[in-house]
């Protein structure tokens, strides 16, 4: 499943590429662009925005209108419409928060002078962005994380 998440949504754009799915995100684009994207790629389209999404299912595209204001809420209005299968977040399957890019993992000492001592003591794996070339690892934002994802399943 493709995305592409609108301006007032960017926490759930980072989210959704952190369990792995694509979701595009700028705060820049009009509501044409982003239409226009959308139908091109064939992305569904999540906004709080109803006459975006209006104007989406004029069109024929898949969206969803999020109008709760807490995150784990607007999570489940999500998954409410539409049916997104994911375990937990992973940096083997999470897509790169910043630039939506895949991830690919590498080998611990490849980054050995790019990366602090100690995240390399405490830390086996490591993934850089196909993009952006930004390192990642599993520190412990991952398991508040983890804990956000225990919340909207339940």
């Amino acid at each position: 499943m493709l995305f592409f998440v609108d301006a007032m949504l960017g926490n759930i754009a980072k989210k959704l590429r952190l369990l792995g799915f694509d979701s595009e995100y700028s705060s820049d684009v009009d509501d044409l662009e982003l239409l226009e994207k959308s139908k091109n790629e064939d992305r569904i389209i999540i906004s709080k925005d109803q006459n975006l999404i209006r104007r989406a299912e004029k069109m024929g595209l898949l969206s969803v209108h999020v109008s709760k204001e807490d995150e784990i809420e607007q999570f489940q209005e999500i998954l409410q419409k539409i049916n997104l299968e994911f375990a937990e977040i992973s940096g083997d399957v999470a897509r790169c928060p910043k630039c939506n890019s895949t991830t690919s993992e590498i080998n611990k000492s490849e980054i050995k002078n790019e990366i602090q001592e100690r995240i390399l003591e405490y830390h086996d794996k490591f993934w850089r962005c196909d993009g952006c070339n930004q390192i990642y690892w599993e520190g412990t934002h991952i398991k508040n994380l983890q804990e956000f994802v225990r919340k909207i399943k339940c």
